[in-house]
């Protein structure tokens, strides 16, 4: 009750607490992307309640992009409806309730769609996970209509608040080698898979999935447009200059 109480009193601020009467057995979390390189995910939870949710405790968070618009998803779910929804800082937040009753202490699976306004056609794509309830294992899926050379996923860190795909895309090049949560690249390179354990409630990974020749094309972008690049092609552009 004093939980539930404080809750209610940091919802009125703007603070969102996690419902703690849920626990997630088993989730997974799949894009497939078809041959113009749009996406679509899928969500699949296994869910036990050991208290009975009011309106606004249950909600799929989705992060797409990092720095993209979320605001024009198209949702979905077979056994839950949409109760409302919130953008900040590059993720969505949805509410929703199940369609028939809850009962405490058994299992409950959650299923939800939703398509992005966007395209995947980069040389890296990224997707976000949110860990918003106690979770056993959580599976991230990558499925594509032509091969992928790399894929990693790491722990998004707490600074900067907002981060950018750039960012992201620096982070995961650095990670490549040591990965904490490896991944698998199987069915000829199109299918990318992996499982993370033990995830903290209020902790968000991050997976960057690279595209063949994807590692090179984004290691040359980065070098390109960094400031160092950028003053480097100006001064080259000045000595042309001066040489008529």
């Amino acid at each position: 009750m004093l939980y539930r109480w404080l809750r209610a009193i940091l919802e009125r601020v703007g603070i969102h607490l996690p419902f703690a009467g849920v626990i997630c057995v088993e989730a997974t979390q799949t894009i497939s992307i078809d041959e113009e390189w749009r996406g679509s995910i899928s969500a699949r939870r296994k869910l036990v309640f050991i208290e009975m949710p009011t309106a606004g405790d249950l909600r799929d968070t989705y992060g797409v992009g990092l720095d993209r618009s979320l605001s024009a998803v198209i949702y979905s779910s077979s056994d839950a409806v949409e109760l409302g929804r919130e953008e900040a800082a590059g993720t969505l937040t949805l509410y929703w309730w199940p369609r028939d009753p809850i009962a405490l202490y058994t299992l409950y699976e959650h299923e939800s769609d939703w398509r992005p306004a966007t395209t995947f056609d980069t040389s890296a794509l990224c997707l976000e996970y949110t860990c918003d309830m106690r979770t056993g294992v959580f599976d991230f899926e990558c499925l594509g209509p032509a091969s992928f050379e790399a894929a990693v996923v790491f722990k998004r860190p707490r600074w900067p608040r907002r981060l950018t795909e750039r960012t992201a895309i620096e982070q995961a090049l650095k990670r490549l080698n040591a990965a904490a949560h490896p991944s698998q690249i199987t069915d000829g390179g199109r299918r990318v898979t992996c499982d993370i354990r033990d995830a903290k409630v209020g902790e968000r990974y991050i997976l960057v999935v690279f595209r063949e020749h994807g590692v090179a094309e984004c290691e040359r972008w980065l070098k390109q447009s960094s400031m160092f690049g950028r003053a480097h092609r100006a001064l080259n552009d000045w000595a042309r200059v001066f040489r008529g």
